[in-house]
């Protein structure tokens, strides 16, 4: 589990206190309060905060602004994420993966083509599956669902559903509560708006 005590950022939170199980956790709250920044301190991507975070030992975090140069091709994102992990038959593993959730199709399609040529959707699926490939306790997602077309949303809440069933934690933040009719249970936690 994790946990926060006592979390405060600047006066965006103040003294959040939330335990979060290892089961699927939505984060919620209006636009500002917090949600993303929450998720970049939980991360470690942002230590600019006072109060304690513990539990977050082995976290994969797939945020909102993950940039790679639009040069680059997907089978090239693959190789550099598992090289990371010491993932030497990477196309192995990758389209395995893909077969089991019924992307073999679509990714061998993309596997030699340039990320900038992917329309946003699919560039929102390759990371999100390559980073879904890697064995962590938590898997973190800020707005996974934002540009993503209808069978995409429903292989992302398969993917989640799956990864709890697997004893994994999931956090995530939406504004699109739809896809979260698919997910077995989801755990919602509100940020309130610390300016009101």
């Amino acid at each position: 589990m994790i946990n926060i005590k006592n979390f405060t950022y600047k006066d965006l939170l103040v003294n959040v206190n939330m335990t979060l199980n290892k089961e699927f956790n939505y984060i919620h709250g209006a636009n500002g309060t917090g949600k993303s920044t929450l998720l970049d301190c939980i991360s470690n991507l942002n230590q600019k905060y006072t109060g304690e975070i513990s539990g977050n030992n082995s976290l994969v975090y797939l945020n909102q602004n993950l940039y790679f140069s639009y040069k680059l091709k997907f089978k090239d994102f693959v190789e550099f994420i598992f090289s990371l992990e010491g993932i030497k038959n990477y196309k192995t593993v990758y389209f395995k993966y893909a077969e089991k959730y019924g992307l073999l199709e679509e990714f061998s399609k993309n596997w030699n083509k340039r990320i900038g040529v992917l329309s946003g959707g699919e560039r929102k699926k390759l990371y999100f599956s390559t980073i879904c490939c890697l064995d962590r306790d938590w898997y973190l997602f800020d707005e996974p669902f934002s540009g993503v077309d209808t069978s995409g949303k429903e292989y992302m809440s398969n993917q989640f559903n799956n990864l709890v069933a697997m004893d994994k934690g999931v956090i995530i933040t939406t504004h699109e509560t739809e896809p979260l009719n698919n997910i077995s249970f989801v755990k919602k936690h509100i940020l309130e708006d610390s300016q009101h």
